[in-house]
C-alpha cells in the first residue's frame, strides 16, 4: 500500500519487534500523528495487530462509526469523523499503557453518535444534558468552537453571558449514567461489527480474557466505514 511510504523502516521494525514488553512512546507518537494525517483507520489497526496489541483494540480500531440511524446523518461533518479515530487510538494507547482493556468508547463517538438524533426531535432532558457536555468537551478539545464563544454552553445560549440559565453547564457526574450506557454500546457495536468484517484472524495477543479466540476470515476493505444503529 502507497500509505505504507510514510511509515519509516525503523517505525516499522520497532512496531514489528515482538520481544518488546511494550511499544515505544516514540513510535505511539508516530501512529497518533499519522491519525492525525487521516491515514486509513485499517492500515493504523493493522500495525497494531503486528505489534501484537490486544485483539478487543485492533477490533476496535479497525470498526466503522457507529451513528444514529437518521436521513440526517450527511450532515456530520468530516473533521468529526477524523476526530473520532484520533481518539480512538489515544484511548487504546491509555488503556495499553495500563494494561486494560476498556469497554467505553470516546466523547467525539457520542457526539458523532447523537448528532443525527437532534436534527430529528427534541432529545430527552438527560440525553440534552449528555449532548451538551460531550459537545462542549470535543468542541473545545478541537477548537471548533465559534470565534468569541468559551464553551459550547455559551454557543447553545447564543453567546448571552448575562442570563445563567442559557448557559447552564453540566458536569460529568450528572451524565455519567448516559454517557456509560451509550459508550459501551457504541464500542460493543464498533467490535463486533469489525469481527463480522474478519478482524482477528492473526493470532495476537490474548493476555485479556475479554479478547475472543474465535478464527475469523480473512478482513476484507470495508466499502462503509460508516454503521447506522439506534441504541436508544
Amino acid at each position: 500500500m502507497e500509505q505504507m511510504n510514510l511509515i519509516s523502516p525503523e517505525i516499522m521494525a520497532e512496531i514489528s519487534n515482538g520481544n518488546s514488553s511494550k511499544l515505544p512512546d516514540n513510535t505511539r507518537k508516530m501512529l497518533q500523528i499519522l491519525a492525525s494525517l487521516n491515514i486509513p483507520k485499517e492500515l493504523l489497526a493493522s500495525l497494531l495487530e503486528i505489534a501484537e496489541f490486544s485483539l478487543h483494540h485492533v477490533r476496535y480500531l479497525a470498526g466503522p462509526l457507529v451513528i444514529y440511524r437518521s436521513p440526517w446523518s450527511d450532515t456530520i461533518p468530516q473533521w468529526l469523523k477524523f476526530a473520532c479515530i484520533q481518539d480512538r487510538l489515544e484511548l487504546i494507547f491509555t488503556e495499553y499503557e495500563q494494561n486494560q482493556v476498556g469497554v467505553s468508547s470516546t466523547a467525539t463517538e457520542v457526539l458523532t453518535y447523537m448528532m443525527p438524533a437532534t436534527y430529528e426531535a427534541p432529545l430527552h432532558r438527560d440525553y440534552a444534558d449528555l449532548y451538551l457536555w460531550v459537545g462542549n468537551e470535543v468542541l473545545t478539545k478541537y477548537d471548533k468552537l465559534p470565534k468569541g464563544c468559551k464553551s459550547f454552553y455559551e454557543f447553545i445560549g447564543d453567546g448571552d453571558t448575562s442570563n445563567a440559565s442559557n448557559n447552564r453547564i453540566i458536569h460529568f457526574n450528572q451524565v455519567k449514567n448516559e454517557f456509560n450506557y451509550l459508550s459501551r454500546s457504541i464500542r460493543r457495536s464498533i467490535v463486533k461489527h469489525a469481527a463480522q468484517e474478519g478482524w482477528g484472524k492473526r493470532h495476537v495477543n490474548t493476555k485479556s480474557n475479554l479478547d475472543s479466540t474465535q478464527s475469523t476470515p480473512t478482513p476484507q476493505p470495508s466499502s462503509n466505514s460508516t454503521v447506522q444503529i439506534s441504541l436508544f
